[in-house]
Formats: C-alpha cells, sequence, structure tokens
C-alpha cells in the first residue's frame, strides 16, 4: 500500500516537473531592430504573469529563418512555438498540412479567453484568420483603431497665405500652387514642394476625393459590384488633375522616379532642414518631415462628387501570422495561455510598455513617457524592455493607452488617424479569396498593376496625350490584360 502511494506521489511529481518546464520559442527579429530575446525582460515578465516560462531563441537573419520554415517542412521542427512567425497564408497552409503546426481552432475558447472574447465582440476578425477549411494555423495582431494612411496638408502654410483648409479640388490646387510660388519656410529659395509625392501608389490616395475607393488591385466597389478602377470616369479626373499639377509645377519632376524632396534634404549635412511640402501621403510625417514641423499638418478630407467622404483602410485591424504551436509542443494549452495574455491589458502593456514604475511613468496630467536618464536610454528599453517594435508580435494593441503618450506630435497624429479612420473601409477583406482564386488575381495583378501605374505616369507627365483616343485605348490594353477577369474573381466576394 505504501508503496503504491510512493509511485502515485513519484508520477505525480513528474507530471508536475514536466508541466512547469519551458517551451521553447523562436522566431524571426528584423535586422533593423537589435534585439535579443534572450537577454529580453519580456519573457521572465511574461512568465510571472502567466505561470508559462518560455525559453527564446532570436533569428535575426532572413535567410536563417527561411532555411528554418523550409526545414520545417521536411520535419526538422526547432521549437515548440513560433512567435514573430511572419507566416503568409500560403505558409501557414503548407505548415498545417505538412504536419509542423498544429490547428489552434480546438483549443482557443478553452484555454484563449481573452481572444475568445475578442473575436466573439468582432466575427469578422475570426474570419479574417481561419482558412476555408476551418482551420486556424497562427494567431494575429489586432488593433480596433489602427493607424491610417493619410494625406496631410500644411496646415501652418495654409495660415500663413491666409487659406481655410480646402474644400474642393479646385480650393486644393489653388492652395498647393500658392505654396510651391511662395517662400513660406522663409530660407529665400525657391524650395518649396506643392505636392511632396513620390509614385504612383502615394498619388492613388487622391483617389477618394473623386469618390473611389480602390485597393492595391485596383479594384473598387461600385453598389457591392468590384469594378476595375480606371474604368470609372472619376478615375481620368484623377489623372486630369495629375496633369495638371505637373503642368503647374505642384509635382516635381521627380515625382514618379525619385525621391521625396524631405528625404533629399534629411540626407544632407544640414541639421536645420526647413519645411517644403504642401502635401504628403503618409501613415505618419514623421518619416518625412522633422518631429517639430509634426503638427503642422493635418488629414485633409473632402468630399467627392456626390458630396460624400469616402476613404480606403489600408491594413485593417488584423495581421496574421504572428504566433503558431508547432507539432513538438507537449503542451499546446500552456503555449495558447501564454499568448493569451497578451491579448489582455496587462499582458499588451509588458509588450508595448514595459512595467508602470519602473519602464514608464505618468505626469499629473495623465500622460504617460517612458523613462530614461543617463544610464538607460530609449534604444535601451526597445531592446531589452518592450517587444512590439520590429517583425509582428501577436496581441491587441493598447491603443487607448499609446494615445496619451506625453509626445504632442503623436497624440496629434494619433487624432488625425482617427478622423480619417471614421471613413474608411476596405475595398475586399483579407483572404477572402479561395487558394485558386487568390493565386489568378495574383497573377492578373503583377501585370495589370504595372500597366495602370506606367500608364498614369505617361498621361500626367504629357509623354502620351491625355485625349479619348489615347485613354480609351490605354482601357482596351488593360481589358485584354485581364482586368474584366480581375473584376470577376473578386464578385465572388460580395
Amino acid at each position: 500500500m505504501k508503496k503504491t502511494a510512493l509511485l502515485a506521489l513519484l508520477l505525480m511529481l513528474t507530471l508536475v516537473t514536466a508541466s512547469a518546464s519551458a517551451l521553447t520559442l523562436t522566431g524571426y527579429e528584423t535586422e533593423s531592430v537589435t534585439r535579443y530575446w534572450e537577454e529580453s525582460r519580456f519573457f521572465p515578465r511574461m512568465e510571472a504573469l502567466t505561470g508559462v516560462s518560455m525559453e527564446p531563441k532570436t533569428v535575426l537573419e532572413q535567410d536563417e529563418y527561411d532555411k528554418l520554415l523550409a526545414g520545417m517542412l521536411k520535419g526538422s521542427i526547432p521549437a515548440d512555438v513560433l512567435f514573430k512567425a511572419e507566416l503568409t497564408r500560403d505558409e501557414e497552409r503548407a505548415l498545417l498540412d505538412a504536419g509542423a503546426i498544429i490547428d489552434l481552432a480546438p483549443l482557443m475558447e478553452e484555454n484563449m479567453p481573452n481572444l475568445s472574447a475578442l473575436l466573439e465582440a468582432h466575427p469578422e476578425w475570426r474570419e479574417v484568420i481561419t482558412l476555408p477549411d476551418g482551420r486556424i494555423a497562427s494567431l494575429p495582431l489586432l488593433s480596433e483603431n489602427e493607424r491610417q494612411v493619410c494625406v496631410f496638408i500644411n496646415r501652418a502654410w495654409l495660415d500663413k497665405l491666409g487659406l481655410d483648409m480646402p474644400a474642393t479640388l479646385d480650393e486644393l490646387t489653388a492652395a498647393l500652387a500658392a505654396m510651391a510660388a511662395t517662400d513660406l519656410n522663409g530660407n529665400y529659395k525657391s524650395d518649396e514642394i506643392g505636392a511632396d509625392l513620390t509614385g504612383v501608389w502615394e498619388m492613388r490616395w487622391l483617389l477618394p476625393y473623386f469618390g473611389i475607393v480602390a485597393d492595391d488591385y485596383n479594384i473598387a466597389r461600385v453598389d457591392g459590384e468590384a469594378v476595375f478602377a480606371p474604368e470609372l470616369s472619376g478615375y481620368r479626373d484623377f489623372v486630369a488633375l495629375l496633369r495638371d499639377w505637373v503642368e503647374q509645377g505642384i509635382l516635381t519632376d521627380e515625382a514618379f522616379t525619385g525621391y521625396h524632396s524631405t528625404a533629399l534634404l534629411s540626407s544632407s549635412s544640414s541639421d536645420d532642414n526647413p519645411e517644403v511640402s504642401g502635401l504628403l501621403v503618409s501613415m505618419t510625417p514623421f518619416t518625412q518631415v522633422d518631429a517639430d514641423d509634426v503638427t503642422d499638418y493635418e488629414a485633409l478630407l473632402m468630399p467627392g462628387p456626390d458630396g460624400e467622404i469616402v476613404w480606403r483602410d489600408l491594413l485593417g485591424c488584423v495581421w496574421t501570422g504572428c504566433y503558431a504551436v508547432t507539432s513538438a509542443c507537449g503542451d499546446p494549452a500552456a503555449a495558447l495561455r501564454w499568448v493569451d495574455a497578451l491579448y489582455g491589458e496587462e499582458g499588451a502593456l509588458l509588450g508595448y510598455a514595459g512595467v508602470e514604475g519602473e519602464d514608464y511613468t505618468y505626469s499629473a496630467e495623465g500622460y504617460w513617457t517612458f523613462k530614461v536618464d543617463t544610464l538607460r536610454t530609449i534604444d535601451d528599453i526597445r531592446s531589452q524592455v518592450i517587444m512590439y517594435t520590429g517583425t509582428t508580435m501577436p496581441g491587441l494593441v493598447p491603443d487607448a493607452f499609446l494615445q496619451k503618450v506625453d509626445s504632442e506630435a503623436d497624440r496629434h497624429i494619433f487624432a488625425q488617424s482617427a478622423k480619417v479612420k471614421a471613413y474608411a473601409t476596405q475595398v475586399t477583406p483579407a483572404y477572402a479569396l479561395d487558394d485558386a482564386s487568390q493565386q489568378r488575381a495574383d497573377e492578373l495583378a503583377a501585370v495589370l498593376g504595372g500597366m495602370v501605374d506606367r500608364g498614369i505616369a505617361q498621361f500626367a507627365t504629357g509623354e502620351i496625350p491625355l485625349d479619348d483616343e489615347h485613354w480609351d485605348a490605354w482601357l482596351a490594353q488593360l481589358r485584354e490584360a485581364g482586368s474584366a477577369e480581375l473584376a470577376e474573381i473578386f464578385n465572388t466576394v460580395r
């Protein structure tokens, strides 16, 4: 009897020890971020929060990570968990079919209360992360208030010119022409750029002012029907606007092939670069103007021809492929309990800011800031404490917290983005097509996308006359290349 009891006790201790052992975790961290997960405080803090220990290993080279994923398809499983996994939909499917990662759908409700509640509140999010056959290969990053791409106009320059925010395309053109012709930065040089746009992709963010919301497939929707956007009458008006801006000098000669004027200035030796841009397209002007000038720029929302304001939501609220559990994992439930903390407030803050009082603090006004001094810099915090920069991590973005940052420029950008998001919609939900349709759509888009961009540039610069004959000929070329077929593919999704 005593022997039996002793054996039972030893078995129980063995099970407890096994369940308490660390799970192994690996994934890709972009080379632009100097962060070694093995040295990060994030993982010990997550263990304290969840009771699940992770033994991390960083992969910093893209080639090395590609080889790791290729090895998994052949049965070489490197860890229990892929974190910051960067999996494409094709990679998800291939790894599932090869038995390298497991289907998470049957395990989520029991082990992930935070994520399950979010998906119940947002069923459209579940649709995005679920494969057509019902399997869930990986877990996402979610944001209820994701930043938007905005057309930013220099409000400070409008004020100097005594102009109101443009409400029509004619007013916008007149304002940008005045900006390009006036020494608004006061440096006694004619270096002001009306529309500091580079490439047709940036220019297409003007399409909502023509009542058109088109995605990167050049697909728009009219009364729910998918149409190839260049076929719409407003598209020619859009190209005519670009042509007019080139003729008036609002768009520079480098607009279709070069760099932003601001990028050229920031790469110069001078530390006192003046503002030169009247109009920008960006998620944040930080990438193109000095931080002190960010608040000069305001998101420009103007109604289309029917008086309605429309906008395109570029990224949506869901980024897939961030976290997967491999078939080598001995405790998938623990792996899911660990990551579920990131879909709750406390875990999210660990990934985005660290620990209050230790890594960040609040001001009397209720704004937060990272705690830095002569011994610990913001780079130290980025490398040793937070985890969200670099490659996309799983979890829920703590939007409300981030918007209370102690930075006037950041709060300004958040406010502009929120203003735009109120009108933003996605043309087609992510991963809405089946495998064969997606593959064919990508094939067609690879050809048609280049034809559209080249055609717009040629019309706008005057290389091709913008008349009925040449416009109709261009549309005929697009139809011959499959524009109607591409639109019909997206008509399978309503």
